[in-house]
């Protein structure tokens, strides 16, 4: 095995030199994403005047007649010799007229042909597996063809119309691809075996997180002293700060900034971008950075010095909505650059703690949560008077929530408090439940979580869940309807240290027994102590007392407030619940590029348009599944004739617009799923 540092032109050249895809390789699958980052690149190092740029590695089997059999890094070789051969294009259209000096006899006979090979076979130097060589050896020919459904040819037109359209200088671009260094790493036929070699290149540990990434990113390209500066002061005391989970950090600190969250897997992306599009000076990034992350230790550790902040955020991180951190990274922010007072932070942390018990005991689904958290804190700040009015702004917005983003109101809570299976919910949501309907304003509080924990309490059903003839007997005849209806409800919940010594004893035997509910100091058990018989009317009884504490606790926000203009209210296609047929769509945003739009049609235009930007192959592959398979019914694309009103998308394929708002959504869904794009990814406003 011999490995080191080379230019990657260096790699192509040479006589005779052969570079083979094995048939074991996948396809070439190199994007429009994937090309649209090596280019900028090769730009920065045009702008920024670069001396080098890492590439990547490329492994290789070196065997007879010179000829490379290529196990890792066929993609990069393969897309830089398409970007090569893109520029003898233009070199051929616009060489004389533009002045350019590199040369196509240059560039091909040193790094993409073998000129003076006997076997035309030979010729071209990189041979990909079968399935991509036609593409590849198509582009060699004088005249083109374009129209092949291929990723090679796709990504050709896209170098090509890049340099076109950027009006790149061919010469700077061909001084830029001389600056590429890759690590060479060659092994013997027969002498090493490329399995284990290949292996022991990838068993340092798991893939590198997306934290790792945005690190390299702020580190690398700087002297030793910078590097040990930037991370001694600002990521070392970031990674501490939030417990080494970075990535989600930065993900909720895009969402703040950008107002947009981005997809897990490219958070590095998402922050690259970020910078890049703000032009931000790293060190004052990393400044920010740090002071979020100490938000961050604040409210995950409950750690404030404001000891009521810190009770509500204890409750608030039980029941485990870290959805909601974005919005309370930037509570905190207002309040650290004094736009909250205390009082204004505490009640604002409140009601988000009450709009989500609410909507657990609602069971209102969770999907819309991470929009709802997005963007509380710019629906709150495009109303000129927010400092002064920042709480009753927050409200209005609250109880103006429509469809899964809704705030329940006191009618729907308590129909569902009232009948809510809360024996068998979550076991985090039932403890925190149990846990403030006992301690609300008793100043003698229960630790309930640690004598849950440890088994001193447990969780007691006062009518037991098997019926003894003495239970059936004192419940009357309706004895199953009752047990049925009322077994697992809050009203014949309650806790008990004596949980296996009560069974299935009588109501009148559990209360008057030794240590019985009787004796017990609960509040939970104040009632059951003072009552003779356990029966239907009991049960409904103790329900509305615990109803009017629990309205009391969680309670409903009224505001008289009315701001200047009207809440925008945040969706995305994963709310397949709601019928978006009589809203009006304001915008949307799809991989973190936001539209206006007029209406549903131009959505839905707009989002095909992407799509098929995006990745054309697997756009025209899906389109002649659906239509052959009839899967899609008004996107018979290939019979124009037939559509009743069609968008042209390319050369041969429309879509069917005459459809209603239902429909078009639902096929911007399928080609996501097709995509293998979230749902969530796609968000759009309504007014």
């Amino acid at each position: 095995m011999k490995a080191g540092e080379i230019e990657f032109l260096s790699y192509l050249e040479g006589s005779n030199k052969n570079f083979i895809i094995p048939v074991y390789q996948r396809n070439y699958n190199w994007k429009k994403e994937q090309c649209k980052r090596l280019f900028d690149d090769l730009e920065d190092i045009i702008n920024s005047g670069l001396r080098t740029h890492f590439l990547g590695s490329v492994v290789s089997i070196y065997g007879m007649g010179k000829e490379y059999l290529i196990i890792d890094g066929q993609q990069r070789v393969t897309t830089m010799s398409i970007l090569l051969l893109a520029m003898c294009q233009i070199i051929r259209e616009l060489g004389q007229s533009r002045g350019i000096i590199t040369t196509e006899e240059q560039i091909k006979e040193c790094y993409l042909i073998n000129k003076h090979s006997r076997n035309e076979e030979g010729k071209i130097k990189l041979k990909p597996i079968v399935e991509d060589r036609k593409a590849y050896y198509g582009l060699f020919e004088e005249e083109i063809n374009t129209n092949q459904n291929s990723n090679i040819v796709s990504n050709y037109l896209y170098f090509y119309n890049r340099i076109r359209e950027d009006n790149i200088s061919v010469d700077d671009l061909f001084d830029a691809i001389q600056k590429l260094i890759i690590v060479e790493i060659e092994l013997k036929s027969g002498e090493d075996d490329p399995q284990l070699i290949f292996e022991s290149l990838n068993s340092t540990g798991l893939d590198l997180s997306e934290a790792d990434r945005v690190r390299n990113f702020v580190l690398m390209g700087r002297d030793s002293k910078a590097q040990e500066e930037f991370y001694n002061n600002y990521w070392y005391r970031i990674e501490k700060n939030t417990k080494n989970n970075v990535s989600s950090f930065i993900r909720d600190y895009l969402t703040i900034k950008e107002r947009n969250i981005p997809n897990k897997n490219k958070v590095h992306v998402s922050f690259k971008r970020y910078v890049s599009d703000n032009d931000i000076n790293i060190e004052y990034l990393l400044k920010d950075l740090l002071k979020f992350s100490n938000y961050y230790k604040e409210i995950f550790d409950s750690s404030t010095s404001n000891s009521e902040v810190n009770e509500v955020l204890k409750r608030v991180n039980k029941l485990e909505i870290f959805v909601s951190y974005p919005f309370l990274l930037e509570l905190f922010d207002d309040y650290n650059e004094n736009i909250l007072s205390t009082d204004q932070l505490i009640e604002a942390l409140n009601l988000v703690e009450c709009f989500i018990l609410r909507r657990i005991i609602c069971d209102v689904p969770t999907n819309a949560l991470n929009k709802i958290f997005m963007n509380l804190g710019r629906e709150i700040k495009k109303s000129s008077d927010y400092r002064e009015n920042y709480s009753q702004i927050l409200k209005y917005t609250f109880i103006n929530k429509k469809s899964s983003q809704r705030f329940p109101d006191d009618n729907e809570f308590s129909n569902a408090f009232e009948t809510k299976d809360i024996y068998n919910t979550k076991s985090k949501n039932k403890l925190y439940l149990l846990e403030r309907l006992e301690n609300y304003n008793n100043k003698e509080r229960v630790d309930l979580e640690n004598l849950i924990n440890d088994n001193t309490l447990n969780i007691e059903h006062i009518m037991p869940q098997t019926l003894t003839n003495k239970w059936k007997e004192s419940l009357g005849e309706n004895y199953k309807e009752i047990h049925n209806k009322y077994l697992h409800t809050i009203g014949n919940l309650t806790l008990t240290g004596y949980n296996s010594k009560l069974s299935n004893k009588t109501f009148e035997e559990k209360k008057e027994m030794e240590s019985g509910f009787k004796d017990s100091r609960l509040y939970l058990n104040k009632y059951i102590s003072a009552i003779e018989k356990w029966s239907e009317e009991e049960i409904k009884n103790r329900t509305k007392i615990l109803l009017n504490r629990a309205l009391e606790i969680w309670k409903y926000p009224s505001t008289i407030y009315e701001p200047p203009r009207n809440s925008e209210n945040l969706f995305t296609l994963e709310d397949e619940d709601i019928n978006f047929t009589n809203e009006s769509i304001v915008s949307f945003s799809i991989l973190g590029e936001c539209h206006k739009v007029k209406n549903w049609t131009e959505f839905y235009e707009q989002a095909a348009f992407t799509l098929y930007d995006l990745d054309p192959v697997r756009f025209n592959n899906i389109i002649d599944r659906t239509y052959k398979r009839d899967i899609i019914d008004n996107n018979k694309s290939r019979e124009v004739t037939k559509l009743r009103k069609g968008t042209k998308i390319s050369d041969n394929i429309y879509l069917e617009t005459n459809l209603n708002t239902e429909a078009k959504l639902n096929i911007i869904r399928f080609l996501l799923k097709e995509f293998d794009i979230e749902l969530n990814e796609v968000v759009f406003s309504i007014k």
